[in-house]
């Protein structure tokens, strides 16, 4: 069965972030910075006295006038994007999955193994760096084998959740989660075997 898999890469070109790279050239910009100290400095110094005497986010400035910091949460500005590989979903005897067959899995919500031979010709930059980072701790885990056991190996392999797009028997996308995956074994550069917790079938995400 052919889909189209997603794997979560983190975007750090928030475009609000964005600067004219005119805007300053570094002797402005030291200069905007020694100033910008300067102006303020006495009223950091006093706000954080304050703060260690325990007037908690309140501080006065030059003028007298007091200021109240406000609460504040703290929020990640890193945004998760996806990117995509097309491929080809095998049961674990070589057959081609199907629908019915993923289906049934999801069902059964029980965990089980799958066989993905991804197309290389159609991955994108950032899936094919998430693969590889996760083939390296793969690869890092797999090395203490023979010295810890296998069980200990399958049980500090490093998990991922691989997000994907299948048409279902109506020609409809139906979008879902393999979760939990961990690489057994990689027989072809681009064919892996994963060990997967679960499916879980989600709304669209993209």
């Amino acid at each position: 069965m052919h889909i189209t898999f997603y794997l979560p890469y983190y975007d750090y070109n928030d475009g609000a972030f964005d600067v004219d790279k005119n805007y300053y050239n570094d002797e402005e910009y030291a200069k905007a910075m020694s100033e910008e100290y300067n102006r303020n400095k006495d009223i950091i110094y006093n706000s954080m006295m304050d703060f260690k005497n325990g007037s908690r986010g309140l501080f006065e400035d030059e003028d007298g006038k007091v200021f109240k910091f406000g609460q504040k949460t703290s929020q990640s500005e890193d945004k998760v994007a996806y990117s995509k590989c097309n491929g080809t979903l095998y049961d674990i005897g070589g057959e081609k999955d199907t629908v019915d067959g993923l289906i049934s899995k999801f069902s059964s919500q029980k965990s089980f193994l799958e066989i993905i031979d991804f197309d290389f010709d159609s991955i994108e930059e950032e899936f094919e760096s998430e693969l590889s980072l996760w083939v390296r701790e793969h690869n890092k885990i797999n090395k203490y084998g023979e010295k810890l056991g296998e069980d200990w190996v399958l049980s500090n392999e490093p998990k991922r959740s691989l997000r994907l797009c299948f048409k279902n028997n109506a020609n409809e996308d139906i979008y879902a989660v393999f979760e939990g995956c961990k690489i057994m074994d990689i027989t072809e550069e681009n064919s892996f075997i994963l060990f997967i917790e679960r499916i879980r079938l989600i709304d669209k995400f993209i």
